[in-house]
């Protein structure tokens, strides 16, 4: 007979939950464009009543009440009717004008768009410009000298991105828009979180927890993107990877014959070690998880320390190697490091890649990645619910509301072990002053309290999620009071897949992975290319 010993121990994640989706709106959840629209009908009503009289102006008025009502009232996947209509009017304007579909303009590549899609002229041929071996980075003083930027040439907006190259071969990524700055990192766990006991589980999650504080509270960062992109590797890049690992691994001396044999690969097992290399030859391709973590600093935010820095962009450039730093100090007791600090190259790799997921086993070969100019798509377009670009589709989508029971630890591995199809989940974490924290939370406050006060006069009936609204900013304002980090967190789920089909049936397994993890996914309709450039590419761009 054996005895199961329950460990009765409290927790200090027991009960931790995440608030309802925000629906306090103006009035009754209602947003300001509802009210406007009400209002408007409103007007007319009683425009109706005085002008028609008894019976007509009463009908003419219950109609006109009907109608508006009808339209302003409903909301769908958490928006107006009112914003569903703009949101479509405005896809619809878009593809009428064709500023849907997107094609280079300075590429020098002949493309033909037919029926079936783009075809490209086969000489294709992108060459780096040619650097000086004495460009060192820094000049003589120890200053950043910058050298010329490449050009993302990317749909929209996104075109404007500059990609210059730091000392040490990091890529900084600059917005002369925005006025902002990305710096880009590999990034990977030396540790299983699933296979952990509790115990450690909890002390990698409040690890986490620092970290996040941390980086959030370093200055000029603007947002945090951290993203696990499910992809296809080369079987020989893995192969590589296998072999480099067993070459670093320990070494011990035989007693016997007196060599020095590496404890991993054929030392340990030769049968298991011949069947991995001759799987991994035979693989054309094989599903891996790449991790980054992009950094956005704000060049406003910063504009004193830019300015003591050097001034410009090479000042700029000074600040974030700073920050950089920091952000390699804040990680490790998490169990998650910084592996490199991505380069122009590499970072256009990434790029190219999420744009053209059929290039993964070839990019994956190449050890000096893409060059710049290069990694943006030779021909994409926009629709309502997908995003097109070189053969393959994209659906982006959000989730809309996490774990209203109690949330488990490491719940998002359901969306990254999902299934073994092509999708990158992206956790966005915008850091928040506390002072302007609270005061939004107050707010919120008042306004629940308004809503509250109108119901009871007009004798509405008081729902369970009206109150849990109240709950969810008590507890915010509870937490924020403890010194937790005020963060605003977004999480975005891109698939890309290369047919319909093929596009059912991984979003299928995405939403089963939802359901585990007791959360709901939105489709970013009308938005999704903005939603497939925050949620698939390592730009930190959240614009929706």
């Amino acid at each position: 007979m054996t005895a199961q010993i329950v460990n009765d121990e409290s927790s200090e994640w027991d009960g931790a939950r995440f608030g309802r989706e925000e629906s306090t709106g103006v009035a009754f959840g209602m947003d300001m464009l509802q009210i406007v629209f009400l209002g408007v009908g409103m007007v007319i009503i009683v425009v109706c009543v005085v002008a028609g009289g008894f019976p007509g102006g009463l009908i003419a008025a219950a109609l006109t009440a009907g109608v508006f009502g009808a339209i302003g009232i409903p909301r769908i996947f958490g928006k107006s009717l009112l914003t569903w209509v703009r949101v479509i009017l405005s896809s619809q304007s878009r593809k009428r004008t064709g500023q849907n579909e997107y094609l280079p303009e300075e590429s020098g590549v002949d493309v033909v768009v037919g029926d079936e899609g783009i075809e490209l002229s086969p000489e294709l041929e992108v060459i780096d410009p040619p650097r000086r071996s004495e460009d060192t980075g820094r000049d003589k003083k120890g200053r950043i000298k910058p050298l010329k930027p490449g050009r993302l040439l990317l749909p929209g907006e996104f075109s404007e991105l500059l990609v210059y190259q730091m000392p040490g071969g990091a890529a900084f990524a600059y917005d002369p828009v925005a006025k902002e700055g990305i710096v880009v990192a590999q990034i990977s766990t030396h540790k299983a979180f699933g296979l952990e006991s509790f115990e450690d589980q909890e002390t990698r999650l409040r690890a986490w927890a620092e970290a996040e504080a941390t980086i959030a509270g370093i200055d000029g960062v603007l947002r945090v993107q951290m993203a696990d992109q499910t992809t296809i590797a080369s079987g020989s890049a893995v192969l590589d990877h296998y072999e480099q690992e067993i070459s670093n691994a320990q070494t011990v001396v035989d007693p016997d014959t007196g060599e020095t044999v590496e404890q991993a690969g054929e030392a340990i097992d030769p049968f298991l070690h011949q069947s991995l290399v001759d799987m991994l030859v035979a693989a054309e391709g094989r599903p891996v998880h790449g991790m980054w973590m992009a950094v956005v600093l704000s060049q406003t935010k910063l504009a004193k320390r830019i300015h003591s820095a050097g001034r410009g962009i090479r000042g700029f450039m000074e600040t974030a190697l700073v920050a950089m730093g920091a952000v390699e100090s804040a990680l490790p007791e998490s169990g998650t490091e910084v592996v490199r600090w991505h380069s122009p190259r590499s970072l256009a790799a990434l790029v190219r890649t999420a744009f053209d997921p059929a290039a993964s086993v070839e990019i994956s070969e190449r050890e000096d990645g893409v060059d710049v100019g290069a990694a943006g798509p030779m021909w994409a377009r926009d629709s309502l619910a997908t995003f097109a670009s070189e053969g393959a589709i994209h659906r982006t989508f959000k989730v809309s509301e996490f774990p209203r029971s109690q949330a488990q630890l490491g719940f998002l591995q359901n969306f990254i072990f999902s299934g073994d199809f092509r999708h990158t989940v992206s956790v966005y974490m915008k850091p928040r002053d506390i002072g302007k924290a609270l005061k939004t939370n107050e707010r919120s406050k008042a306004t629940w309290t308004s809503n509250a006060t109108l119901r009871d006069k007009l004798g509405k009936q008081t729902t369970l999620r009206h109150d849990r609204q109240l709950e969810d900013l008590s507890q915010e304002e509870s937490e924020l009071e403890r010194g937790h980090a005020a963060l605003k967190m977004t999480v975005m789920v891109t698939v890309s897949a290369f047919s319909e089909e093929e596009m059912d049936a991984s979003v299928s397994q995405l939403k089963t992975a939802a359901a585990r993890a007791n959360c709901e996914l939105r489709v970013m309709y009308g938005q999704q290319d903005s939603a497939f450039m925050a949620a698939a590419t390592p730009l930190g761009r959240l614009n929706i």
